[in-house]
């Protein structure tokens, strides 16, 4: 049996590769995106000539005007040349920045989908990130890439493009300068690296604490009432205040790298720039170079720092985004690795009426252990077959093991000893989503999203139309829910009433016309009412399908072909008209 991989601890997750300048698996993942991408690096090439040009003309109307005595009428030519060049070069920008964020856009699209399609995939198979964590990834780790793509990304290929076309334009005229251009612009990558390695432990460290933040404000939530009851608020709270703590004093830390990192970069390259000032100006006094092509050199010089500089401060406000990147494929790799096990599984076989549809063999469950504690069996030993087309209803007091029952039979987990077969197949051997495609599941506590009683209905099959709803809702007895289609509702279920709730959700599970139905409780919790109204109807609900019902209350037992009996994790009596 595969195993999930254990979750990395802080010092695993901190001590990890340094911080990359490009993360190629983005790119794998930004199909969409590409386009735009490359428009970017396109309006990036088009603004560093802008620069060069801009440059030379520039220094050309300072010439003329210093040197040449030119009227100002005779430069009315180039100052238009220079504004048209400036002009354009904010267009080029805007154009560049522009695309990017379209670029940003599709990819978070892309990422999204994909998180959430791989999540829900974990948790089908029992696995799942802490929901604090998922939520921190999938909302804010995902919109930090805005400034990724938007901002540093754009700024590196600026950063790679200024340089290159400057020092081959300089080389032309001043092959001097051109050394020390080359000499000193590593010096900024350079830097970049040694201080971003830094900041990349200090970052992780600082989202790994978000993330512990987020997990524990989202566990306090939903145990307020528990935490009310046993007066055990005080702790929780402490906790989240150590931990807010701590994201504070890690947050400021990352803060002074990345102000650190602005001080060293620009202290580079202004003393680089003051060096290159230095050779033009004693070399124009010497008479071996010209003024106007020192004064083009001049106006270039920051110019050709200035896109790495900026680059370098970008990095750090685009290293969020970078790390939630790094939480986002540890839950894609995940997934892949599962869709590659999944290539070979096999439909869900054919089942004639009377031929067992599942059959549990000596199967045994047992939740994973936390801590010290050893993990107890919940089942131990199940030996349980259902004919196609029969009715069970599994009895028996809380905690005996009929709900993990039923969700080893979804497939929501893997027995830890025996096989869960299905016509014959083991479970884990047929494909998952046909096999839940056959499956009506009610569960113990009704689910319901905000939005219309029509939308919650056919939540699993939104292409049903509004008279398979009302012919569902007929059939389990819920006519009075029929004028009230278009009705909206709130988060689970809010404005209908308990038995509202589960009439709803148990017209869903029919809608799709399944072949195997499985009830956990459906009446527990309802007035005697709907109950008697679900016993009504259930003729009609059984009527040619398997029925596996989980059931306390005798009004839905008593209707069953077979009853099975299960205490502690074990099948203690099987009796009735059905024939095992």
């Amino acid at each position: 049996m595969r195993r999930s991989r254990p979750l990395p601890t802080e010092r695993e997750e901190t001590a990890t590769d340094g911080a990359k300048p490009i993360d190629r698996r983005l790119f794998a993942l930004a199909e969409g995106a590409r386009r735009y991408l490359w428009v970017t690096v396109g309006f990036g090439l088009a603004s560093a000539a802008a620069v060069i040009v801009g440059a030379v003309v520039l220094a050309g109307i300072i010439n003329d005007v210093f040197l040449g005595d030119a009227a100002p009428r005779s430069l009315t030519g180039a100052f238009v040349a220079l504004g048209v060049v400036y002009l354009a070069r904010g267009a080029l920008e805007w154009g560049r920045s522009v695309s990017a964020h379209h670029a940003s856009a599709t990819v978070k699209r892309s990422l999204r989908e994909r998180v959430m399609r791989a999540v829900l995939a974990q948790t089908a198979r029992g696995r799942s990130a802490g929901s604090g964590d998922l939520a921190l990834t999938a909302s804010t780790g995902i919109d930090s890439l805005d400034a990724y793509f938007s901002h540093y990304l754009p700024q590196l290929v600026l950063g790679a493009l200024v340089p290159l076309f400057a020092v081959v334009w300089i080389a032309t005229v001043d092959p001097v300068s051109v050394v020390i251009i080359v000499l000193t612009v590593p010096l900024i990558p350079v830097f970049m690296w040694l201080i971003g390695t830094y900041a990349d432990r200090a970052t992780r460290s600082r989202w790994l604490t978000m993330r512990r933040l987020g997990d524990g404000l989202i566990e306090t939530l939903r145990g307020l009432l528990t935490l009310e009851v046993y007066r055990a608020g005080g702790e929780r709270l402490d906790r989240v205040r150590r931990l807010s703590d701590e994201y504070r004093r890690q947050t400021m830390a990352t803060l002074r790298v990345a102000f650190l990192s602005a001080f060293v970069l620009e202290l580079v390259a202004t003393i680089s720039v003051a060096v290159i000032a230095v050779a033009i100006g004693l070399r124009v006094v010497q008479g071996s170079l010209d003024f106007e092509p020192a004064m083009a050199i001049l106006i270039l010089a920051p110019e050709v720092y200035a896109p790495m500089r900026k680059a370098g401060s970008e990095f750090h406000a685009a290293m969020d985004g970078m790390e939630a990147a790094r939480s986002m494929f540890a839950v894609l790799e995940v997934a892949d690795a599962d869709e590659r096990e999944a290539a070979d599984r096999l439909p869900v076989p054919e089942t004639p009426v009377g031929a067992p549809l599942v059959t549990l063999s000596d199967v045994s469950f047992a939740y994973p252990a936390s801590g010290d504690a050893r993990s107890v069996p919940v089942l131990d030993g199940i030996d349980l077959s259902v004919d196609r087309g029969e009715h069970v209803a599994l009895i028996g007091p809380s905690g005996a093991g009929k709900s993990t029952l039923i969700r080893l039979i979804l497939g929501f987990g893997r027995p830890t000893g025996g096989t869960v077969d299905v016509g014959g197949v083991p479970l884990e051997r047929v494909d998952a989503a046909s096999w839940r495609s056959m499956i009506g599941w009610v569960r113990q506590e009704p689910f319901l999203i905000a939005g219309t009683v029509l939308d919650n209905v056919r939540l699993g099959q939104p292409d049903s139309t509004t008279d398979e709803v009302a012919a569902a809702l007929r059939l389990v007895g819920a006519e009075d829910l029929i004028p009230r289609l278009t009705e909206t509702i709130g988060e689970q279920g809010r404005g209908l009433s308990h038995g509202q709730r589960r009439m709803v959700t148990l017209a869903r599970a029919i809608l799709p016309d399944p072949v195997l139905l499985l009830l956990d409780e459906p009446t527990a919790g309802i007035d005697s009412d709907t109950q008697l109204r679900i016993a009504a109807a259930f003729d009609r609900i059984a009527r040619g399908r398997t029925v596996i019902t989980v059931a306390h209350q005798r009004i839905l037992v008593d209707l069953a072909d077979r009853v099975v009996t299960i205490d502690g994790g074990r099948i203690v009596t099987s009796s009735g008209r059905g024939r095992r």
